[in-house]
């Protein structure tokens, strides 16, 4: 099997390395073109600030702030973690090139971030799963610093831990944080569907069962097929997102095997309900057709910036990470129940919130409270969420009034967000497969064509080409340590 997927490996990521290639490649001719200064003694960093006045980074959009002219030692500094997530580069980026020093902790060596040359500072640390050794860290790394870092969360785990433990951070970090209630109340998603509900938004037909009598039920009055989905991802062992059901008579069955897979004693001390999932009606327009809300609340609810935006492609296809984004506009009143929301929680941060748009309505099915994967679309789409938060966090109101009244002005210009490497090989490798039928690919690479101009890469960035060369190198490595998976997923769409 890992001979058969070395082969089809090589040849789906051949197009994304030479597409890398042609990318670092008009870059290097870029800078030979200019014009050509003398030597200088000078710091690397200098000229790399330096480097981020030109038009070229302008006409990115990922500037926000004045052109940085040095370093502001007066700014805290900020710690980031999961370095393989691609909201953790995006942060990092964001930061860096608004003269923001930035520190990357992560239990591995190859996580894209941790390769930025934003990043000024790189230090291992335990893995979130195991909270009780990574809590310790995070506290010594905190007593130890002669300068509180801004501390805020990348992941579910994070934001959960931070949180319940935020009166003991806060001594050493500069936290954002409002509270284990809310934060807990929108990452559990019986939660979730309760304060939804209460808030006057639509979610899919949902039920926590708690005994096999509970799931007969559930058999008889459900329209198949299903999804069985964990109450939370927080601390679950698996992170699986869901297990499809197609028929009433495997419910039962499905469930138990579901239900196998478990959290980490932390979490199940603090909810013991949270070892139950939960049983909701799947919708094939999820496939193709999630909208999604991201955006930042203050504590007051008088700033609530947000951007709006469909999920055109995912992997795998059925229910899967975003790949491909389109610009959208904001429906207000989606994003007036999330405001009732956060309001009812006392929820303010960052945040993004997924539906699934049917024929009928717009069905709240995720909320995440924390940086999230296509934020440097978002970025770049005159939102810089980091840099609120960061703002918020250290308790600078002219500064984030300044942000928020940029991103108000902000006009777009039908931006896309596009992980080319990611689809590059799914293009690939699936034609290769079979599982990707010829006039399909061909209609994704002429949608690539036509937003070339506008497209927002997570990765791929000309001031900032090594995090794509050390995800290229990060696939190969996962796929040889876990050729299944890898096979199901980008091979088979499964």
């Amino acid at each position: 099997m890992k001979r058969h997927i070395l082969s089809l490996l090589t040849a789906g990521l051949a197009a994304g390395t030479a597409m890398l290639a042609s990318t670092q490649a008009s870059a290097v001719m870029a800078r030979a073109q200019a014009p050509v200064r003398g030597p200088s003694s000078r710091s690397r960093r200098a000229e790399d600030v330096e480097r981020l006045e030109t038009p070229q980074v302008e006409a990115e959009h990922v500037k926000v702030e004045q052109a940085v002219r040095g370093r502001e030692e007066h700014r805290p500094p900020v710690l980031l973690f999961s370095a393989s997530f691609y909201g953790t580069l995006a942060a990092a980026r964001c930061f860096g090139r608004n003269g923001i020093d930035v520190a990357v902790a992560d239990p591995g060596k190859l996580g894209p971030a941790s390769w930025s040359r934003f990043v000024g500072r790189r230090v291992q640390c335990p893995p979130e799963s195991q909270p009780e050794a990574f809590l310790a860290w995070l506290l010594d790394f905190g007593r130890s610093e002669p300068r509180r870092h801004v501390l805020y969360p990348t992941s579910d785990e994070l934001a959960w831990l931070v949180s319940v433990h935020a009166e003991e951070l806060s001594k050493y970090f500069h936290l954002y944080d409002p509270g284990v209630e809310a934060v807990y109340g929108l990452l559990n998603k019986r939660k979730l569907f309760e304060a939804g509900q209460q808030a006057g938004l639509t979610l899919p037909r949902t039920w926590f069962p708690e005994s096999e009598a509970d799931l007969e039920a559930i058999s008889r009055e459900a329209r198949f097929p299903v999804l069985i989905k964990p109450t939370t991802q927080i601390l679950y062992s698996t992170h699986r997102k869901g297990l499809p059901v197609a028929e009433p008579s495997q419910l039962v069955e499905e469930y138990r095997a579901f239900a196998r897979d478990g959290y980490a004693p932390m979490l199940v001390d603090f909810d013991p309900a949270v070892a139950r999932p939960m049983v909701q009606e799947f919708h094939p327009e999820a496939a193709q057709g999630i909208y999604s809300l991201s955006g930042f609340v203050d504590e007051t609810g008088d700033v609530f910036e947000v951007r709006g935006a469909m999920k055109v492609l995912q992997r795998p296809r059925r229910l899967g990470v975003g790949v491909c984004f389109e610009s959208a506009p904001v429906r207000q009143d989606l994003a007036d129940g999330l405001k009732r929301l956060c309001q009812k929680l006392g929820y303010h941060g960052v945040f993004e919130v997924e539906f699934i748009q049917t024929k009928d309505s717009f069905l709240l099915i995720d909320f995440n409270p924390r940086y999230y994967g296509q934020m440097g679309f978002d970025i770049a789409r005159g939102l810089p969420l980091p840099l609120m938060a960061y703002h918020a966090a250290v308790g600078d109101s002219d500064a984030l009034g300044d942000v928020v009244a940029a991103a108000r002005a902000w006009k777009g210009k039908g931006e896309v967000f596009c992980n080319r490497i990611a689809l590059e090989m799914l293009l690939n490798l699936q034609r290769l497969s079979g599982a990707l039928p010829a006039d399909e690919a061909r209609q994704w690479r002429r949608w690539l064509q036509s937003h070339r101009d506008v497209a927002v890469d997570p990765l791929i960035d000309s001031d900032d080409m090594m995090p794509s060369a050390v995800e290229v190198a990060q696939i190969v490595y996962g796929s040889a340590r876990h050729p299944r998976a890898f096979l199901r997923m980008m091979v088979l769409n499964r």
